[in-house]
Parts: C-alpha cells; sequence; structure tokens
C-alpha cells in the first residue's frame, strides 16, 4: 500500500487502487484508518460534498482517478 493522508476530508488515500478510507478519530498517523470501510475512486460513487471540501493538494492527489 501507498498511503497518504487527506486531511482537508479526514481520510487516508492508497495511491496504488485509488481506495480512501475514512482515517479514525482525528488521528495523527496515516495508519490509523478504518480498513473496513474502503471506497473506491474509481468504481463507487463519492457525494459532490465530498469533494467539494478537498483543498488543492488534495484534489492533486485524486484527481488521476477521477
Amino acid at each position: 500500500m501507498n498511503l497518504v493522508e487527506l486531511k482537508s476530508v479526514g481520510s487516508i488515500l492508497d495511491l496504488s487502487k485509488g481506495i480512501v478510507y475514512p482515517q479514525l478519530n482525528d488521528s495523527d498517523s496515516i495508519y490509523e484508518y478504518d480498513m473496513g470501510s474502503p471506497i473506491s475512486l474509481v468504481e463507487d460513487e463519492i457525494s459532490a460534498e465530498w469533494y467539494k471540501e478537498l483543498s488543492q493538494e488534495d484534489y492533486n492527489l485524486v484527481k488521476p482517478f477521477l
């Protein structure tokens, strides 16, 4: 896994698969996330609100999967 934190939306992105996981309880560690709730940026529907909350930096990380 190639993990990066999307701070603006409280999520962790696996850059190798385009999978987003919710970060647990405002954790300071990118390794504390909910593995049981994966969301694919390619195959799943993501709310427009989530995309609106992305910072420009985080959007640039997500963009290749859109």
